[in-house]
């Protein structure tokens, strides 16, 4: 029987990109037990009003989205200067307190504050993927980056659900506690078993001279990427502080189990999004990724939109499953792409500008979301199809990348506007 690709043969990059999908997968489950129910763990520290209640909720994350989106490209730097595993264990550490103390807040105030401060400190899927990206070889980049974000949906796969049941059961402060401890095995795993292949020093007077001119080239390289970033990450943000509540409305006045179905359906879209994400790193290394990342793009849109006029929560989750096969997709190509525009000893601050636009994203997909529910409580899924069929368009019309294979570590790819 033919051995897989990544184990053909015993090596340190082989041992650490498994070590990092391992704990990929361990992180996003953790945090995914709780922050999906954010609008109905508010509703539990006193804010009954449902539009509220939402409000409270796309303001926490843009709170967290903010903060991350000015200090991405700092720790991209940093990772750059001191090692990606440094920043990926800060990131991580960092959470295991922060994210454990939401469980113990008395009102939504305490945790907006504590959003803000997990947005400044964290950051782990960033800093994860430029560990990996660092290790793995060019020819392994497009695979090895849908490895990692299928492990951020397996993970938002089983969290959900997970933390569904444990909010019905014991309430909503249990998953936070769960969250910590998971958090604090995958610290751990990153410590002891991750190893870092980092590039040969550079002289005091090329580093000196290097980060204003490195990063304004970079900034220019990935500009056309940057904003695939942005709207990828504003489209799959404006749902979520108002999905609990919509489901909430299929399902009628009186129905018990509201957080255990709303993880049921973030899980069913994890487990399909996973299947993409890891289709579109193989794919992306045989053909265009550009091509790849312009088709999962306008099919998320196409069944984005048609989530809004679902009649059942039955309904909803199906067109959400099948919108998660192609929105899986879409950040694996986009990496596989970011890799190839930087030489490796520029890649920390390369997905630490990119992470920066897509906290962006997220910072104002939530609260516009929760604004819309004042119009309607279906328009958030309308406005999630559009930024996705803009994405493909800016895909198909701006984003420009040919072949150009050259040495290793150098640059592989060219994308201009």
């Amino acid at each position: 029987m033919r051995a897989a690709p990544f184990l053909s043969r015993n090596s340190s990059w082989q041992r650490t990109l498994w070590v990092m999908v391992a704990s990929q997968l361990v992180t996003q489950t953790a945090f995914t037990l709780g922050l999906p129910f954010l609008p109905l763990y508010i509703q539990q520290l006193g804010v009954k009003d449902p539009q509220t209640a939402a409000l409270w909720a796309g303001a926490s994350a843009t709170a967290s989205g903010l903060a991350m989106a000015f200090m991405a490209p700092v720790w991209g730097r940093l990772a750059d200067r001191f090692g990606a595993k440094a920043m990926v264990l800060r990131a991580t550490f960092s959470a295991v307190v922060v994210v454990g103390a939401m469980g113990l807040v008395g009102g939504p105030s305490a945790l907006l504050a504590l959003r803000f401060l997990q947005g400044l400190l964290t950051g782990t899927v960033s800093a994860s993927n430029t560990l990996v990206a660092s290790t793995i070889p060019e020819k392994r980049l497009g695979s090895g980056m849908g490895l990692m974000q299928t492990a951020v949906y397996v993970g938002a796969a089983g969290g959900p659900l997970l933390g569904g049941f444990i909010a019905d059961a014991l309430g909503y402060r249990v998953p936070f506690a769960v969250t910590a401890a998971l958090l604090l095995i995958s610290a751990l795993l990153i410590l002891f078993l991750a190893h870092e292949r980092r590039p040969e020093k550079q002289s005091s007077e090329t580093v000196a001279a290097a980060p204003r001119t490195q990063t304004r080239l970079i900034w220019t390289a990935l500009a056309p990427i940057i904003v695939v970033n942005f709207l990828d990450q504003l489209a799959n943000s404006v749902v979520g502080p108002v999905l609990p509540l919509v489901i909430s409305d299929l399902s009628g006045p009186g129905r018990g189990g509201l957080a255990t179905a709303t993880g049921a359906i973030l899980g069913s879209v994890a487990v399909s999004a996973s299947i993409g994400a890891l289709l579109a790193g193989r794919l992306s290394d045989r053909f265009s990724a550009r091509m790849v990342l312009a088709a999962c793009s306008g099919g998320a849109a196409l069944f984005a939109a048609l989530q809004g006029l679902a009649d059942s929560v039955l309904t909803l989750g199906a067109l959400r499953v099948v919108m998660g096969l192609f929105i899986g997709g879409t950040i694996p190509a986009a990496n596989a792409i970011l890799g190839t525009l930087v030489r490796r000893e520029d890649r920390g601050v390369a997905f630490g500008l990119t992470a920066s636009a897509a906290s962006f994203g997220f910072a104002g997909g939530p609260l516009m979301g929760a604004l819309l529910v004042h119009v309607n409580i279906r328009a958030p899924f309308f406005l999630t199809g559009l930024l996705l069929a803009l994405e493909c368009l800016w895909v198909l019309r701006v984003l420009k990348v040919t072949s150009n294979r050259g040495a290793p570590g150098e640059p592989t790819e060219s994308a201009g506007l």
